[in-house]
This record gives C-alpha cells, sequence and structure tokens, in this order.
C-alpha cells in the first residue's frame, strides 16, 4: 500500500461505537480523523477545501446518506464521499454512485478494503484541489486583461483575422495588432490553440464581443 497523503477523513455516522472504530483504523493509516454524530452537524459546518473525504452512513435518522450528499454538494463541499451501510441496496448503491460516490461499502468492513477505498477518494480531491488551483490561476490572468484586450484575444480565439476584429471594433489594425500582442502576453500564451483552450478551460469563448462603448 502507497503512504498515505496527509488528509482529513470526515466520518458521519450516528453510530459512536462505530466512529470510535473506524476511527481507530484510519489514524493508524495516516489519516487525520474527525467523527460526526449527524448529517445535521456537519452541515452546520463551513464548506472547507482540506484534503480529503467524508465517511457517510447511508441509514441515518435525520436525513438519509443519499440526501446528505446533494445537501453537500449544494453546500459547497467537494470531498468525495465513501458510503457505508450494514443495509445496502442495489438502487441505492447505484444512486449513490450516480451522485458521485467513490465507494459503497458494506459494514462490517474490512480494514484493508476501507483504507483502499480512503485512498482513492483522497486522490481523487487531490487531482479536484489541482484542477480547481489551475483554473483560478488562468481566470486570474484573464482577469488581468483590459476589456479591449479581452474583446480582441476573443475575436482571435473565435477565428477571426485581425481585419474583422478592427472592423467590429472600429479600430485600426496596427491598434489590433498591439492588444493582441499585450493580451497573449498577459494570458502566456504563444499560439491561437493555446489561446483557444485557455479560454475555453475558463468558460469564456460564448461570451459577446462588441465595442466597449456599448456594454
Amino acid at each position: 500500500m502507497t503512504q498515505p497523503l496527509a488528509a482529513t477523513v470526515f466520518a458521519v455516522d450516528d453510530d459512536e461505537s462505530f466512529l470510535t472504530a473506524i476511527g481507530r483504523v484510519l489514524r493508524l493509516g495516516g489519516y487525520t480523523v474527525e467523527p460526526v454524530p449527524s448529517p445535521s452537524a456537519f452541515l452546520e459546518r463551513q464548506p472547507s477545501s482540506v484534503l480529503g473525504c467524508l465517511l457517510v452512513d447511508l441509514q441515518m435518522p435525520d436525513m438519509t446518506g443519499l440526501e446528505f450528499q446533494q445537501r453537500l454538494r449544494a453546500s459547497g463541499w467537494t470531498q468525495p464521499v465513501i458510503f457505508l451501510s450494514g443495509q445496502g441496496t442495489i438502487p441505492a448503491t447505484t444512486q449513490a454512485l450516480k451522485g458521485g460516490a467513490v465507494d459503497f461499502l458494506t459494514k462490517p468492513v474490512r480494514s484493508e478494503d476501507l483504507l483502499n477505498a480512503v485512498g482513492e477518494a483522497v486522490e481523487r480531491h487531490k487531482g479536484m484541489l489541482a484542477t480547481a488551483q489551475e483554473l483560478a490561476g488562468l481566470r486570474a490572468r484573464y482577469e488581468s486583461l483590459t476589456p479591449r484586450e479581452r474583446e480582441v484575444c476573443l475575436g482571435v480565439a473565435r477565428g477571426q483575422l485581425n481585419k474583422q476584429i478592427a472592423y467590429d471594433l472600429n479600430l485600426t489594425l496596427a491598434t489590433i495588432k498591439f492588444h493582441r500582442a499585450r493580451g497573449l502576453i498577459k494570458l502566456g500564451v504563444n499560439s491561437v490553440p493555446e489561446l483557444v483552450l485557455l479560454l475555453d478551460k475558463i468558460g469564456v469563448l460564448e461570451a459577446p464581443i462588441g465595442p466597449v462603448a456599448q456594454r
């Protein structure tokens, strides 16, 4: 087994003895464990981007694990979910996995199976955080552009020639070339394909373009 990442496992279950047992296993596996007695108690927390995952019981008094999973996403939590249950059914398992759960384990669960599932969930969250960080960096670059530079770069990414963009924006060709060069430098790209990829990643290619004065 690979060395576990420094991560937090939020264990949400109304069975105190079970929380104690899996907490012991997970701590021995190198994880920080935060036991939580109910979904409602967990949802009182502010969403956190801490690296980790959630272990969630399927059947709890205040709400089902599946309902909790939906509330988590709506609240802004991104950590992957692993379900644990002594009475899982095929429909419930299917719904959980469709909802983005990493795994569905049956109680009592073997320590090895638990640690493997947690390891997979933490790795998935690590990738999600890396992607989010990359997108935040790309958006910051885009936000550093002036409104005119954005218009020109969007036009270039959509396949327009410099002279077409100049006509649309009522600017000279030299001005368009200037804003294009400045925009590419700020975005850190060296070619039109790279520009298209960046703008597509941050979801702005569908944004309208036109004279700044009309905004």
